[in-house]
């Protein structure tokens, strides 16, 4: 059993007040109760586990927000049988009933989550014992309140930079208790997000070594890019002011990560072995633990091979890698590396084994986890950032992380105007993220018109496609006022 997954039990007494029974069902014999629990510092470390585990669990970034149902939404993947739910999903259509409860599972877990972390920070001044400990705790409970609620806003609210003083926003939950959350608007929203970003960045201030050492251990301490650490709230920021349109904001926090050299670094080989998967040596920011999902890894991509038997990577993989192009000094190993090409009767499917590759991989828990943030997001993001006021800059930094990847320079017609180079950039994301759940997300800020995995259907932008719905019992028995900040 790996550490997160015993403590998952440990903070089963923060979700009390939730009502989620699958959470619950998972309490040991001998439970310590809540007051038991926050005597000592080790209590809260127990607790915090447990909001990791359930990060890690299937309805949320164990499956559901990366390699599963954002990642069909993002077109990355699909199910082309009509047996099967991701084939509504790769459609967007979120009436039928299976894909409805995995839209509602992720909303209720998410804010089950969300409440043990507001229980978390409750507690923060029960004891006063080890105080450096404690304000780690501190930091990393807003951040990964600020990140929850961040991809809950980018999952089911209106873009941001096509949004106005009155467009909805979330309930932002601050408080552990039976209260209907209060709405706010979406600017409200991001600017709580931004607070609660704020307010873990100097909390966090002296957590600088966030490397990885590949050891598990009870050390609050060590491997802290197992943790919402330092820069992974930096990075967060980034990807909110980026989500907002803040430019020059977005830019600093995205150059803040990069310049943390003591810490991360672009892989340096034609080879990605080392990063193309948990804990990806150097390029992980932040992930979370979960050597458990194997089995339903391998069920929906290696358990056959032909069309509309299994969950497919894109058809037209080999145009979105550019392999015609390939060359002896110039060929991406993401392809090779994340795809495996099946021919049968002159037709190709795309297996994908970026996580998992074979049967023995599987029984060996070859997977270890799950990257949350990366660091080539944060070329993008600054790359993006930067292009208007630096195009030698922006167009070197997307080099940077081809480079790693095992290209050449990017062909300067591709992103000679803004519009050319977005276009580009969303190629390079579809090629960089299967599996990472961050396709969608940027399908959504493009806003432009897309094909599905197949190749064959063009869909165009609009909040029909792009905004998940509101579980029913939110919208009937929410807190339908709107509160102003």
């Amino acid at each position: 059993m790996n550490m997160l997954t015993k403590y998952i039990g440990a903070s089963v007494v923060l979700a009390l007040l939730t009502s989620c029974n699958d959470f619950l069902d998972v309490q040991p014999k001998g439970q310590n109760t809540e007051d038991q629990m926050f005597t000592t510092i080790t209590g809260y470390e127990d607790a915090m586990f447990g909001v990791y585990g359930k990060l890690a669990s299937s309805n949320l970034y164990g499956e559901s927000l990366s390699w599963g149902l954002v990642d069909k939404l993002g077109q990355e993947f699909g199910y082309d049988n009509s047996q099967d739910v991701s084939y509504y999903l790769n459609r967007y259509q979120y009436t039928n009933q299976q894909a409805r409860l995995q839209t509602d599972a992720i909303w209720k877990n998410m804010y089950s989550n969300i409440a043990n972390v507001n229980n978390v920070l409750r507690h923060m001044n029960d004891i006063s014992s080890a105080p450096q400990e404690r304000r780690l705790i501190h930091g990393e409970a807003l951040g990964l309140r600020a990140f929850m609620h961040f991809d809950l806003a980018r999952l089911y609210c209106t873009d941001y930079t096509r949004s106005d003083a009155n467009t909805l926003g979330l309930p932002y939950a601050t408080e552990f208790n039976l209260k209907n959350r209060s709405r706010y608007s979406l600017h409200d929203t991001f600017k709580l997000i931004i607070g609660d970003l704020n307010a873990a960045d100097s909390l966090l201030s002296d957590d600088n070594n966030v490397t990885y050492n590949n050891v598990l251990q009870r050390d609050y301490h060590q491997d802290r890019v197992i943790f919402f650490n330092k820069y992974a709230v930096k990075a967060t920021k980034a990807r909110v002011y980026y989500a907002m349109g803040n430019k020059s904001e977005a830019a600093k926090y995205a150059r803040e990560v990069i310049n943390a050299t003591q810490n991360f670094k672009l892989n340096t080989s034609t080879s990605i072995d080392s990063v193309m998967r948990f804990p990806a040596n150097k390029e992980m920011i932040f992930g979370v633990y979960a050597a458990d999902r194997s089995g339903a890894i391998r069920s929906a991509f290696l358990r056959a091979t032909g069309a509309g038997t299994f969950t497919e990577g894109r058809r037209d993989a080999r145009s979105l890698y550019e392999t015609d192009h390939f060359t002896a000094t110039s060929s991406d190993a993401r392809y090779s590396s994340f795809f495996r090409e099946n021919t049968s009767s002159g037709a190709s499917t795309f297996s994908f084994i970026r996580f998992i590759q074979n049967d023995a991989e599987a029984n060996n828990n070859t997977l270890k986890g799950f990257v949350l943030i990366s660091l080539p997001e944060m070329y993008y993001i600054l790359s993006e950032s930067v292009y208007d006021t630096d195009k030698t800059e922006a167009i070197s930094l997307l080099n940077a992380v081809r480079k790693s990847r095992g290209l050449g320079d990017v062909d300067a017609s591709k992103v000679s105007t803004r519009d050319l180079f977005e276009q580009e950039m969303m190629r390079e994301r579809m090629r960089e993220f299967p599996g990472m759940g961050q396709s969608f997300y940027a399908l959504k800020h493009y806003n432009r018109s897309f094909t599905d995995f197949r190749n064959v259907d063009t869909y165009q932008p609009s909040d029909a496609i792009f905004n998940l719905p509101w579980p029913d019992v939110e919208n009937e028995y929410g807190n339908k006022e709107v509160h102003k900040l």
